[in-house]
């Protein structure tokens, strides 16, 4: 039974999109003859993308094939419609979002247009498209809907060439939170806006802007090159199997980064950046003082990850001594002259106490699905403490970073990804969180 419904322009990135959903594990069919339209075979996919090839053409002559298009794929039980549009703006958008909108009839409906792909390097900052941070007529040629837009922001080429009225929403707006976006965009529909230009810089914000819009509970008609459909479809689609769940208790990842070497740094430094995350520190020199000392660092994590867990979807234990800046080295090598210890023997403990804040947190937040562990010694210490013999490998996330999970033990297909110490990407932590999140529909 269709699900989902995306109209592109042409099939290579009507086809892109569809990989996407197929990611969330939705099954997809990219169509490219309008007589497929009524053939029943449709209804035995999640997706449908249907590419209208109607980039080249003129504005009435695309209005007119999507029009037609959308109105014999309209069906009561789609819980998403989106228009695929062009990364660099190509083609027909504002005619073509006109013919969407008009076909499936809904006065109230209102055009979500997320023109950012940030895997992509593409950035909608106050209505301008950047691509790897420089204007988008400064990077790409033959931008054939911006030309009439003088300014070269989205915002006003929906102003200029839309039929209907259209808002722009600023980053400001997202630094107030997921329920103030959703109430103004409920305002705006409210007011008769048919079309909301947001700035998106990060797969964090496609995510805000996407709770944003269900949380808004109006209609709505995705607009983007992509992941912004890939995400809302993870959150309005039901897939078999897949629990309902109580928005307080969604599924939850847990992560530990207890390394610190300059790459791991900057691998936090990019979750800290792009994700809404809880962070808690460890002080690690704590852990390998006596065991009292050690016991009230462990509870002093775990008590303030429970307690903060709530507002969050994704909480990391991480190291405090991350940059191993010269003060920290220093201290850390009187300790192990001081405690008698090798370098090895002060790494089992740090990582087996890692493993025991990784069992604690779990036993007390049932609803988390998921672990990260970057390095070897504290991926092999939390399959200890979870009295695990292993990891069933399910995939590859990245060079260096694997999927899987647990084997036998208390928690049995707990869900993990497991990465090296030596994975050389920064963005490792956030793609991998990115992956599970699709895994488990966050």
């Amino acid at each position: 039974m269709i699900q989902c419904i995306v109209i592109a322009d042409e099939i290579t990135g009507g086809s892109a999109v569809g990989a996407m959903l197929e990611k969330n594990g939705s099954s997809v069919l990219s169509l490219m003859n309008a007589r497929g339209l009524k053939d029943p075979i449709i209804d035995n996919y999640d997706c449908l993308v249907y590419a209208t090839n109607s980039r080249h053409l003129n504005p009435q002559q695309s209005y007119q094939i999507v029009f037609y298009a959308s109105r014999l794929l309209k069906k009561p039980e789609v819980k998403l419609y989106a228009k695929r549009i062009d990364p660099a703006m190509r083609g027909n958008t504002c005619a073509e979002t006109e013919a969407l909108l008009d076909a499936l009839g809904d006065n109230d409906r209102v055009a979500i247009v997320v023109p950012a792909f940030p895997a992509l390097k593409r950035t909608n900052v106050g209505g301008y498209i950047l691509v790897d941070g420089k204007p988008l007529q400064k990077s790409l040629e033959g931008l054939e809907d911006l030309q009439p837009a003088h300014s070269g922001r989205v915002a006003d080429l929906f102003t200029e060439k839309f039929r209907y009225h259209a808002e722009a929403l600023h980053l400001k707006e997202f630094l107030k939170g997921t329920h103030h976006l959703a109430k103004t965009i409920k305002d705006l529909a409210d007011k008769g806006t048919r079309a909301i230009v947001m700035d998106c810089t990060s797969q964090e914000e496609i995510n805000m802007i996407a709770d944003a819009v269900v949380l808004s509970g109006i209609k709505f008609l995705a607009v983007d090159p992509g992941p912004f459909t890939a995400t809302l479809a993870r959150k309005v689609m039901h897939r078999p199997n897949m629990p309902l769940l109580n928005n307080s208790r969604l599924p939850k990842i847990f992560g530990i980064v207890g390394g610190n070497n300059p790459l791991i740094s900057a691998q936090v430094e990019m979750l800290r950046l792009e994700e809404k995350v809880l962070l808690v520190t460890v002080h690690n020199l704590e852990l390998l003082k006596e065991d009292h000392h050690r016991t009230e660092e462990i509870n002093r994590v775990v008590a303030e990850i429970v307690s903060r867990y709530d507002s969050y979807t994704t909480a990391f234990a991480v190291s405090d001594n991350m940059l191993a800046n010269t003060e920290l080295n220093q201290e850390y090598q009187e300790t192990l002259i001081k405690t008698k210890r090798t370098a090895n023997e002060a790494l089992d403990i740090i990582a087996t106490a890692y493993g025991e804040i990784t069992h604690k947190v779990l036993q007390k937040r049932p609803e988390i699905q998921a672990f990260y562990t970057t390095g070897a010694e504290f991926t092999v210490a939390v399959c200890r403490e979870l009295k695990s013999m292993g990891i069933r490998i399910l995939g590859q996330v990245l060079p260096l970073t694997c999927y899987g999970e647990m084997i036998d033990g208390e928690y049995r297909g707990l869900k993990c990804v497991a990465s090296a110490s030596s994975a050389t990407d920064t963005n490792t932590i956030t793609d991998s969180l990115q992956y599970l999140k699709r895994k488990l529909v966050i």
